[in-house]
């Protein structure tokens, strides 16, 4: 997802440049490399924090969930909407730890080497326990804030997420519900991760989407690239047909031996990248990647091979060349990594380097992601199947995926039945790939769906906030998001006695 699916390309996006002072990196050097066994190694975890409004003991922490990817340092806290909008509102402290294996976060220094530390130390659950060890340090320590819900100086604990950290956010309040009271969890890819989404749901949606933001977009995109798939399959060089379109020989992986294996790694790439312009697309207009890649799609003056090689600078941000050199470099779209390949364990892109790297590996193991290329959606053909997975993931790591594991272990399948689920908020946009994944409606008087129709990915914790280029459909999910917080918030200092004259949520949140 990601993809960095959620994190690289959207911070990008919608968070740069948006705080006026570069934060600074914290360091915890007390963490456990491994929970779930009597071993007391520690390790040191990056971590960042504003307490810009927090108003003391007594006021609620964010909790803000890393995810598959690096913080970037540049900007240091993801979410705008909860370290300068929410944590005004409640005086709110905010706690954001990296996760474990990307970033500087690194519990072995270096990668796992044998498949059962592997298996065991890159998962979720290990993560969940990071954040939970770091914020009872921070709290207790540095906050002074209370640990007994009874005490008028318990800070009451908001886990926030978008993407896979959706998935945790919502996943900390059932797994660790003694210490988390709510959880906000924006595009949370629920449904994937209980593999009850249909392999051909992802980019069925994406296809729709970008018809809806340029009529016409994917029955150019389903010509240019059907164009393209013959002029490779017909040539006896598919080398000179990549450079026809701007891809470096040299640069082109040698795993890639064929035309065939050359055409679908390309048409994974430009697969991908549309994923990734949807997840950015808010608001949905002219003025978004979505619909300029859509244009050059739609550019009947130009031939199917340069149709592809202008969305291919459109990719690395270069205008047209006029020369005829090779610009693309094929090999920077590998994680890295013995046996690595452009299509890996997750279809909408693991992203590159390290961090591609890792993400590969957690949807090798228990993050099984159901995504393929059904006829219907404007990319070329091509099912997904766990075999493929299974042959992947046993060639680039030496595991095999476990899918249905999280799901039996945690209950998030269903969690009307699981006894500690409460105080848990979905938010999708439904221009979003992933909202076909998430939970889109009201499981009970407490585990509530908000559904943004103009919203992509978790576009309602972007840089914006509410200003003015929000869309008024957006404006009010903002205030609606803060009403169903402070409740919650009221209610857990009436369950623990606290309602002060002014009644329960009143006492719990500072406006300035």
């Amino acid at each position: 997802m990601k993809h960095l699916h959620g994190l690289a390309l959207l911070i990008a996006i919608f968070i740069t440049g948006s705080r006026a002072s570069q934060p600074t990196a914290l360091y915890y050097h007390d963490q456990l490399v491994d929970h779930t066994q009597a071993t007391e190694n520690k390790w040191t975890q990056r971590y960042y924090t504003s307490d810009e409004h927090f108003a003391g003991p007594g006021h609620p922490i964010f909790l803000v969930m890393g995810g598959e990817g690096a913080i970037p340092e540049s900007t240091g806290l993801f979410y705008p909407f909860i370290h300068d909008h929410l944590a005004k509102h409640f005086g709110a402290y905010v706690l954001q730890p990296e996760h474990r294996f990307y970033g500087e976060s690194q519990p072995l220094g270096t990668f796992p080497t044998s498949s059962d530390e592997m298996v065991r130390l890159v998962t979720s659950e290990q993560a969940m326990a990071d954040a939970v060890r770091l914020l009872k340090s921070v709290r207790d320590y540095e906050l002074g804030c209370s640990p007994d819900r009874t005490s008028s100086d318990y800070c009451p604990v908001i886990t926030v997420g978008g993407s896979y950290p959706g998935f945790l956010s919502a996943m900390m309040r059932v797994v660790h519900p003694d210490v988390i009271d709510m959880s906000y969890a924006a595009s949370a890819p629920m449904k994937f991760y209980d593999q009850t989404v249909r392999q051909d749901e992802y980019y069925d949606h994406i296809t729709s989407v970008a018809e809806s933001s340029s009529v016409g977009c994917a029955d150019a995109v389903r010509r240019t690239l059907a164009a393209v798939s013959v002029k490779i399959q017909k040539s006896d060089n598919f080398v000179s047909v990549a450079s026809d379109m701007g891809i470096c020989p040299s640069t082109i992986p040698t795993y890639i031996g064929s035309g065939r294996s050359f055409r679908d790694e390309l048409m994974m790439i430009v697969a991908y990248t549309f994923a990734n312009y949807n997840m950015a697309y808010y608001p949905p207009g002219k003025n978004t990647r979505l619909f300029n890649a859509c244009q050059i799609f739609q550019s009947d003056s130009k031939s199917a091979l340069d149709n592809l090689r202008r969305f291919l600078l459109l990719m690395n941000g270069l205008n047209d060349t006029k020369d005829g050199r090779c610009f693309f470099d094929l090999s920077h779209q590998l994680p890295t990594g013995t046996n690595a390949t452009i299509t890996s364990g997750d279809w909408s892109g693991v992203g590159t380097g390290d961090d591609g790297r890792i993400w590969d590996l957690q949807t090798c193991t228990l993050l099984v992601e159901h995504i393929g290329f059904s006829e219907t959606s404007m990319f070329p053909a091509r099912p997904w199947s766990m075999d493929w997975l299974v042959s992947h993931c046993k060639s680039r790591f030496g595991v095999v995926p476990h899918p249905y594991e999280l799901a039996r272990k945690w209950g998030f399948d269903d969690l009307v039945m699981n006894a500690n689920t409460s105080r848990i908020l979905f938010t999708n946009g439904m221009n979003d790939g992933w909202s076909v994944g998430g939970i889109r409606k009201d499981l009970s008087e407490n585990i509530l769906a908000v559904n943004i129709e103009t919203g992509a990915h978790h576009s309602d914790l972007s840089r914006k906030g509410p200003s003015q280029d929000d869309t008024e459909e957006m404006k009010r999910i903002f205030g609606t998001i803060r009403s169903i917080l402070s409740r919650w918030v009221g209610d857990v200092r009436k369950e623990g006695n606290l309602c002060g004259p002014e009644g329960c949520a009143g006492a719990a949140h500072v406006t300035r």
